[in-house]
């Protein structure tokens, strides 16, 4: 086959799993269809599943693929089995430059029965990866001062941060998407949007439904009802499913588990309020996008969630408290106004610090100086 032959520089982005499952693929989508596509010229390196072993005819597909194209740069997204394909397959094609952005790392994981597997990660693939890329960046400050990013040296290139769209009407939708979802106007929607896995505090969620004050008589008349919504899907949906469902008829919150969906800006318009009890977090684009869209949010204090809510937008709980999590979430859902204000709160810090405007001016200045080098 011919290579390719543009007179712009090539950009490879690499990318893992499946659309709508997980913030890197959303985020690579963005940048191919941002005006920085005039800049550069983008080409796909993709897989829809990840990697249990090493998958060599993977990696005889993507060196063939880079020796024809002969990238300026290979951005690869994110650690794991998966980034280690993507950076050892620019190494074997012989790539100048690989950069490396992280987006979390398996060290943070609990993977019960799955312990050997996890150490290959943390001791093997991950060190190799970091090792093998000629430039490293981080998503959020958070993660820049993980220790196993401190001997870097010359290799970091700082923070990418995560970055989302503005709508300019966040809540154009919400009268449709209600009346689909058979919410009542009076109905208070919470919302979380994550991969179903107990990572991401489900256990904790269901442990706070449980606790949560009755509704303020005043603020919330009937037939108004509590309803949370989940959109996302996962390894540990079941479990998920019924903790969910049992803790919600004990609390007198209806649940709904929605799975995957494609229509996430739209189920954020239709809610009131973001929740978010994550274990552990880098930078999430669903905790951007619900503040996009002015929706309050509750979070753990993990990672990126607290550089993001330090300037308002949200409650910050500690990790694994459902008590915490529950006194938080009941004054924002009995009171319309303070929902308002903290929402609009948020809106104004993902549009100073978090917009894809932002997002693409920081990849644009990253990518300039690694191919000028």
């Amino acid at each position: 086959m011919q290579r390719l032959v543009v007179d712009r520089p090539v950009v490879v982005q690499h990318s893992a799993g499946a659309p709508g499952a997980n913030g890197p693929l959303t985020a690579v989508q963005r940048v191919l269809d941002s005006p920085l596509a005039d800049r550069y010229e983008f080409v796909r390196m993709h897989q829809s599943a990840g990697n249990g072993a090493l998958n060599v005819p993977l990696l005889r597909e993507w060196v063939r693929l880079l020796r024809r194209v002969r990238p300026a740069l290979v951005h690869v997204r994110g650690l794991q089995n998966e980034g280690f394909h993507g950076v050892l397959a620019a190494r074997l094609a012989g790539c100048p430059r690989i950069l490396v952005t992280v987006h979390g790392t398996v060290r943070d994981l609990r993977q019960p029965g799955r312990a050997l597997r996890r150490r290959l990660l943390v001791y093997g693939a991950e060190p190799v990866t970091l090792r093998l890329a000629t430039h490293v960046g981080t998503v959020c400050e958070y993660a820049a001062g993980r220790d196993f990013l401190r001997d870097l040296g010359g290799k970091f290139v700082g923070v990418i941060p995560n970055g989302v769209p503005l709508p300019p009407h966040p809540r154009v939708a919400r009268d449709r998407v209600r009346a689909d979802l058979g919410l009542h106007i009076d109905d208070v929607a919470m919302i979380a949007v994550s991969r179903l896995t107990w990572e991401k505090g489900f256990g904790v969620l269901a442990d706070a439904l449980r606790r949560l004050s009755p509704p303020a008589a005043r603020r919330l008349p009937p037939p108004a009802r509590r309803v949370l919504l989940v959109a996302g899907d996962g390894p540990d949906r079941a479990g998920i499913t019924a903790a969910l469902t049992e803790a919600g008829a004990a609390g007198g919150v209806e649940v709904r588990l929605l799975g995957n969906r494609l229509d996430v800006p739209d189920l954020l318009a239709a809610a009131d309020l973001f929740v978010f009890p994550t274990l552990h977090e880098n930078l999430s684009n669903a905790l951007l996008e619900a503040m996009a869209h002015e929706l309050p949010v509750v979070a753990s204090a993990v990672g990126g969630n607290v550089e993001v809510l330090r300037s308002g937008g949200g409650r910050l709980v500690p990790a694994g408290d459902p008590d915490a999590l529950a006194a938080a979430l009941t004054p924002l859902l009995d009171d319309p106004a303070e929902r308002r204000h903290v929402g609009g709160l948020g809106r104004k810090v993902v549009a100073d610090g978090y917009s894809l405007d932002v997002m693409l001016g920081s990849l644009d200045r990253v990518y300039e100086r690694l191919i000028g080098e």
